[in-house]
């Protein structure tokens, strides 16, 4: 596990010793630190940038559901197909000839944020808002100008937006939306409302309960937080949604409830490696030594050369200062021949006590 003291320990030692490190050496750091960044991101963690977080939780990755029954054209159909280039040039040539064109702006509008040309997504979503009188219509064009603007970071614009969306038609991406917006601006206290209208409308995912619970923890009501968490836990068995939660918990010092996260996803036959990790991980950082050694210990029996789980263990050791413990584990990792910058350092610097 990669806590954020483990972080800010891996990064001070690299700032202090980055002129003895070779160019191997570095390049691997960038390498190591690029990919736990992107686990970060992928259970939404608090260290996203703003515009990534923009990106990851105001895009969507699929066609929305406006089309209609008929629609049986070509660019609509590759759009369907989420080959949005040919369905741009295709739908280009159809309006020319379309008694529709509000229709076809919307399918450009749509393609051409797919592919993140967003001026001209822009434009085309203006010329639905003001051509059509459909409010289905009107509606996804709201929403495709929030997602852009939200994509430009300009997050007022987007709510502006979604909110127009909002009063044409309920629709519950719109509204997570605004609960997102309104959670990167700071406010929480309104990003609760949409959250909690998500959840009420009976379509809310364990996601909207995540971000639910983030409302309440800014807005210093640790009760309702953990309470909304542990229904998502219990409601759910989204692996990224647990593993969010084992996460943020583990930063808040929780440790007993990341500990019962860990525990429901090894309940529902998630990857047994990481999640055994997880939760030795959090035995050590409870104290609870006696298991948390044992488990360590039994996992490297079966990895041996699992470098993570060795820079956790070896880390908590540092911590108990089991000196004693930490020379058996230094003898192993010379065994089986294990060379790591990380682990190199954890051991040197405890080698005045070992050896």
């Amino acid at each position: 596990m990669f806590s954020t003291e483990k972080w800010n320990s891996v990064s001070n030692w690299l700032l202090e010793n980055k002129d003895v490190l070779s160019d191997e050496e570095k390049e691997y750091w960038i390498e190591e630190l690029t990919k736990q960044n992107e686990q970060v991101l992928e259970v939404w963690s608090e260290q996203l940038e703003l515009l990534d977080e923009v990106k990851e939780k105001l895009m969507t990755t699929t066609p929305l559901a406006f089309q209609k029954e008929g629609e049986k054209l070509e660019g609509i159909s590759y759009f369907h197909l989420g080959i949005y280039s040919k369905a741009v040039n295709a739908l280009k040539e159809e309006l020319k000839i379309s008694q529709q064109p509000s229709r076809l702006y919307l399918y450009l509008g749509y393609a051409y944020l797919y592919l993140n040309e967003d001026h001209m997504s822009k434009e085309h979503f203006l010329n639905v808002v003001y051509q059509s009188n459909d409010p289905l219509e009107k509606h996804f064009a709201f929403l495709g100008l929030g997602l852009q603007a939200g994509r430009e970071d300009d997050l007022e614009q987007a709510i502006s937006y979604f909110e127009k969306a909002e009063r044409l038609l309920f629709n519950t991406d719109v509204v997570y939306n605004l609960g997102i917006c309104y959670l990167l601006l700071k406010i929480p206290s309104q990003a609760r409302h949409y959250f909690e209208k998500v959840i009420e409308s009976g379509e809310g995912d364990g996601e909207a309960y995540f971000w639910l619970g983030k409302t309440y923890m800014e807005m210093g009501n640790k009760t309702l937080a953990m309470e909304t968490w542990y229904e998502a836990i219990h409601q759910f068995d989204s692996e990224p949604l647990l593993l969010s939660l084992a996460l943020e918990f583990e930063e808040k010092g929780f440790f007993s409830c990341a500990l019962f996260c860990y525990e429901r996803l090894n309940d529902l036959g998630y990857d047994k490696s990481t999640i055994l990790h997880g939760i030795y991980w959090n035995y050590g950082l409870m104290d609870e030594r006696n298991k948390s050694k044992k488990g360590f210990q039994q996992l490297l029996s079966y990895d041996p050369t699992n470098i993570n789980v060795w820079i956790s263990y070896l880390w908590l050791l540092d911590k108990w200062r089991d000196y004693e413990t930490m020379k058996k584990e230094k003898a192993k990792i010379r065994s089986y021949g294990i060379k790591h910058p990380l682990l190199k350092q954890m051991t040197e610097s405890t080698s005045n006590y070992i050896d």
